[in-house]
């Protein structure tokens, strides 16, 4: 690939998923999510049929993930049928089918386009820049990019500080391997510098502890496996010192560490966080040039890079002894300590604290978010009670009134979800994953030794795999998994990278002993066959489908919203013609019930409207707003106190720290005990 045509694949992809972040945002609101999601389908099955169609030569590397992740795609629509939440079970589905289409399109671009792998490093690099970017000037310019944010931790343009983090720490890895190539101009490797502190700050200031652990695990990976140590060590120290300063600083106002801070503190650091900003990255632009140029001049000897090696490896023996034996001399021994980090990791109680100190503490409100998902997970251990549902099938097992709607864990939220054969489709889908992506890198049984092996590509792949590793890290911990931005740079990475196959390898004399299987640089293609047009017909349909089920709630919420407006208008009649029109869109969702429910009630037919509502409440019996809406009506519209407080007692069965029940029960037990009141004599 030519130069011109890998900076123009770059900044095309990065341009994408950009776009990805700023359309889908933290993937919480229906329709811009739902838009977003037909273009990636759109994009992904494109690449998908050029790919069919023009019969690059090989085999097909990858198409056993691209299988395993179509099972869990299709598990996941399957779980509609017994979900117990099936509305959001439809809404999973169709991120799921997106997901699927951006993986598989990654596969597809790398059969079309194997020797790419700098350039989709540099695209997702650029994005992942872009988005830290896009936070730290929501900071700089608060009035103008996040006048009404209320958290203190930046999250823009993800509404999520874990996906920033998450973002930035996908982009660590793939500026280390900017910085440490040996190929490429000497002023994109001094650009890896500012990158990488950029980045890096980015992970500490959103205090995001998985994205920190993430991109820690693939920096260790990198420099353990990758024969660019020093060049690595090099860039990471240097980035890590630029970025300490203006972090420690950021981490010590009140503005970026507590919630709820007005606008005008916000303000009132914005000039400081812009200078120290600017500054640290003209500081660290200046040192990656001074580097680079000291590197053109003089070369360091083999001797010399052997003992700084060992010296490194030496000190990285050193750390955990040095911190396991002051642990060991503590009051509290080697096992008083390591049962008090558990006892905090475990506790449902136990507040992390805020700023740095966050960095370093395990404590966690995730310990009760697990404990619920795994019992959820307990009612129905083979299928799950349903993808996404999780917000729903903790409702009886809380302890108390706080809400969320994912289990903060791509392990948790599975296994509630989708139980073991979502967890089996899952670890079937990473199986063969690090079987691909293990052939590509060369970092499987058979690793190539030779120092001479460790081409530009290859360090490009190992970095495309150690990006995904990173954000499955995280995932672990976080719900990173559903916001769209961040979920797609991951496995743009991961589905190049298991689509790419075997390299050239490099023998003892310096030139390539191609593999039978390997990837060619350019593709021989050849006249598609039937067959071909038949599975590229298969997918252009599949994809047609996939695309109108992702936007039927959409369609179904609009007709929701025309029906309310033509109730103010008067016209109940086509309000109600509305509301069916909503329901046959998406016949999983309460909420055309209820403006059905409403159009009924404005004709006078309460009856049916109070049939209607509790239609609504016995298709989704685990949803406690559904009864509040049965009381509300009983008490406000039929005026029945003892039927409200009826629908409230089923409300609390499912929700026992529901407040809108709570809140119709008192008004139910008060109206109840006036009329007593005025009965008796």
């Amino acid at each position: 690939m030519s130069r011109f045509r890998a900076a123009a694949a770059s900044a095309a992809l990065a341009a994408a998923l950009v776009g990805v972040a700023l359309g889908a945002r933290g993937g919480t609101e229906l329709e811009r999510t739902s838009v977003v999601e037909l273009l990636v389908v759109a994009a992904g099955a494109s690449l998908v049929c050029a790919a069919l169609i023009a019969r690059p030569r090989g085999r097909a590397h990858g198409a056993w993930a691209v299988a395993a992740f179509t099972l869990l795609a299709g598990l996941t629509a399957l779980s509609i049928g017994w979900s117990i939440a099936p509305d959001l079970s439809y809404v999973e589905a169709g991120r799921t089918f997106a997901y699927l289409a951006v993986f598989a399109g990654a596969v597809a671009a790398a059969r079309l386009a194997p020797t790419a792998a700098p350039a989709v490093a540099r695209g997702i690099l650029l994005a992942a820049v872009a988005a830290a970017a896009y936070g730290l000037a929501a900071r700089v310019w608060p009035g103008s990019f996040s006048e009404s944010e209320l958290g203190g931790r930046i999250g823009l343009p993800f509404d999520y500080w874990n996906a920033l983090g998450g973002a930035a720490a996908i982009g660590v890895v793939l500026a280390v391997w900017l910085g440490a190539r040996r190929t490429g101009g000497a002023l994109g490797r001094a650009l890896a510098y500012p990158a990488a502190g950029l980045l890096i700050a980015t992970v500490l200031i959103t205090q995001s502890r998985g994205a920190l652990l993430g991109a820690a695990v693939a920096c260790l990976v990198w420099i353990a496996v990758v024969p660019l140590r020093l060049r690595s060590l090099g860039v990471l120290a240097v980035a890590t010192l630029g970025a300490a300063p203006i972090s420690a600083w950021a981490l010590s106002k009140d503005a970026f560490r507590r919630s709820m801070e007005p606008l005008s503190a916000r303000e009132a650091v914005a000039g400081d966080l812009g200078l120290m900003l600017l500054a640290t990255l003209v500081a660290l632009l200046a040192v990656g040039l001074i580097v680079e140029a000291a590197r053109g001049r003089r070369t360091l000897s083999v001797r010399f890079r052997v003992r700084t090696g060992i010296a490194i490896a030496a000190v990285a023996a050193l750390v955990p002894l040095v911190a396991l034996t002051s642990v060991a001399t503590s009051d509290r021994g080697i096992s008083g300590a390591f049962s008090d980090r558990f006892d905090d990791l475990t506790s449902e109680s136990s507040a992390p604290p805020t700023g740095g100190a966050r960095l370093g503490s395990v404590s966690s409100s995730r310990a009760g978010y697990w404990e619920e998902a795994w019992r959820a997970f307990e009612e129905r251990p083979a299928i799950g009670l349903g993808a996404g549902s999780f917000e729903l099938a903790r409702l009886p097992y809380r302890d108390d009134g706080f809400h969320t709607t994912r289990a903060h864990g791509f392990v948790p939220e599975t296994l509630s979800g989708l139980g073991l054969a979502g967890a089996l489709a899952a670890l079937a889908l990473l199986a063969a994953w690090l079987v691909a992506a293990a052939r590509a890198t060369g970092l499987g049984a058979r690793r190539w030794s030779s120092p001479t092996a460790w081409t530009d590509e290859r360090t490009a792949l190992v970095a495309l795999a150690l990006a995904a590793l990173a954000f499955g890290v995280q995932s672990t911990l976080d719900w990173t998994w559903f916001v769209p931005g961040l979920a797609a740079m991951a496995l743009v990475a991961a589905g190049f990278v298991a689509g790419r196959g075997p390299l050239p390898r490099i023998g003892t004399t310096g030139r390539e002993v191609e593999p039978a299987d390997a990837g060619h640089p350019e593709p021989a293609h050849r006249r598609p066959t039937p067959t071909r047009w038949l599975a590229t017909g298969a997918v252009a349909l599949t994809t047609l489908l996939a695309a109108w089920a992702i936007w039927q709630p959409v369609s179904s919420d609009k007709a929701v919203v025309h029906a309310y407006e033509l109730l103010e208008e008067g016209d109940a009649a086509g309000a109600l013609h509305e509301a069916e029109r909503a329901r046959d869109r998406n016949p999983y969702s309460n909420h055309p019930l209820y403006a059905k429910a409403a159009a009924l009630a404005a004709q006078g037919r309460e009856p049916a409207a109070l049939l209607t509502l509790r239609q609504a409440a016995l298709d989704h019996p685990r949803d406690s707003n559904a009864w509040v809406r049965v009381a509300t009506f009983a008490l406000y519209t039929l005026d029945s106190p003892a039927l409200a407080l009826e629908a409230t007692g089923r409300a609390h069965a499912i929700d026992p720290y529901s407040q809108p029940a709570a809140a119709v029960r008192d008004r139910a037990h008060a109206i109840v005990a006036e009329r007593q009141r005025q009965a008796s004599p």
